[in-house]
């Protein structure tokens, strides 16, 4: 059986359900520790290898599926071309002896949402990101379900030779996220963005135009010289967009020059209709030290080529360290501005005309006498 052949096989053994926590089976690849394992279909990951693999890696993604869509060649293709690059290790257990969040402070939960396709692209995306920043063959890539409540795992029993029906249990159906109606990014203790009107998407060269009102919960991808806020919204009932606000941090200071957008049409079943590009600021980027958020009541422009977001009135800080509000905010408007020089140059003009008058004044000598009815009549001499 050729690698292919087994990789589709592979693919459609992992089913996908929804939920608050890992669930099985599971799908490890990535990383060189995985090479020449072997699982068998009855038994589990040793806890120990779990924990050394979590370790050694120098970072950890986790992908939570939610959906009932087989991951096989004509659903996950980009997912396919990933697995084939790596070694991987398929097993059928239903959860894991060790959380990877407990044993690498590398290590992230994202959760795809969505069509086969947008979820296929958007896993292969973000772990094409993880490796570009932590280097190939050092990302381990784990891919998991979500359900929404305790199941139970169900063991197919075998039929008699008389039954002619055959009764079949359907997982539950997917759940979207929560959508929420506001301007507000939060993930708390660790980035916060508070806009007061929705940001303003635009794509000229198709002429389209998204006011990005609601969102999903936001997630934060933090590492030691940048991060990311990634907040994802839907739009329209085919068409998925995600903003990632990029901080860098340089000498105690961040600043947030990026924002990556990532739109898919889920029509489309390829993927083939997406667009992913980088937005840079307009100007200078909004900045502040760690610790500090930045505040703007000024609009904020991203801008690449045709494709501009408009954001207003806004306020961010990452980095946030375990707080739940904003720290002191450093303001885009600074201590002088276009009216105050406008008010220091007036002023300044006015005291040097008040100035020259007084001296004026001060220059005039009147005369030390004065004519009355009883004296004599005063006369001044005038010499040409």
């Amino acid at each position: 059986m050729n690698c292919r052949v087994k990789i589709a096989l592979l693919f459609g053994l992992v089913l996908n359900s929804a939920s608050a926590h890992y669930s099985g089976p599971f799908l490890f690849w990535g990383v060189d520790d995985l090479k020449g394992i072997e699982v068998s279909a009855l038994e589990e990951l040793d806890d120990k290898f779990l924990r050394d693999l979590y370790s050694n890696a120098a970072a950890v993604v986790v992908f939570l599926r939610n959906g009932t869509a087989k991951l096989n060649d004509d659903n996950f293709p980009s997912f396919r071309r990933i697995i084939e690059k790596h070694q991987y290790v398929y097993s059928p257990q239903q959860g894991l002896s060790s959380n990877p969040m407990d044993y690498n402070v590398n290590a992230e939960i994202i959760n795809l949402v969505g069509s086969p396709a947008q979820q296929d692209v958007e896993l292969s995306a973000l772990y094409r990101d993880s490796v570009a920043n932590y280097g190939d063959h050092k990302v381990l890539g784990i891919l998991a379900n979500r359900w929404d409540e305790p199941h139970h795992v169900l063991y197919k029993r075998e039929a008699k030779a008389d039954e002619s029906v055959t009764s079949t249990t359907t997982p539950a159906g997917p759940t979207d996220e929560p959508e929420i109606d506001d301007a507000i990014y939060n993930v708390p203790g660790k980035a916060l963005i508070y806009i007061t009107s929705a940001p303003i998407l635009s794509m000229n060269s198709t002429d389209d135009e998204y006011v990005l009102n609601k969102h999903t919960v936001a997630t934060y991808d933090a590492r030691e010289r940048e991060s990311k806020l990634i907040v994802t919204f839907k739009v329209e009932d085919t068409t998925k967009l995600t903003l990632k606000f990029r901080f860098e941090m340089d000498s105690g200071y961040w600043m947030m020059p990026k924002v990556d957008v990532f739109l898919i049409d889920t029509k489309s079943k390829d993927g083939s209709k997406s667009v992913d590009t980088t937005l840079e600021i307009d100007g200078d980027a909004p900045y502040a030290p760690i610790g500090f958020s930045y505040s703007c009541s000024r609009q904020l422009v991203f801008r690449n080529g045709s494709t501009v977001l408009t954001l207003e009135n806004i306020q961010v800080q990452p980095a946030l360290e375990g707080s739940t509000k904003f720290g002191s905010a450093w303001d885009c408007i600074g201590f002088t501005t276009g009216p105050i020089w406008s008010g220091l140059f007036i002023t300044t003009f006015m005291a040097v005309g008040l100035s020259i008058a007084i001296c004026a004044i001060l220059d005039i000598k009147p005369p030390n006498r004065f004519e009355s009815r009883t004296g004599k009549q005063l006369t001044f001499t005038v010499q040409e």
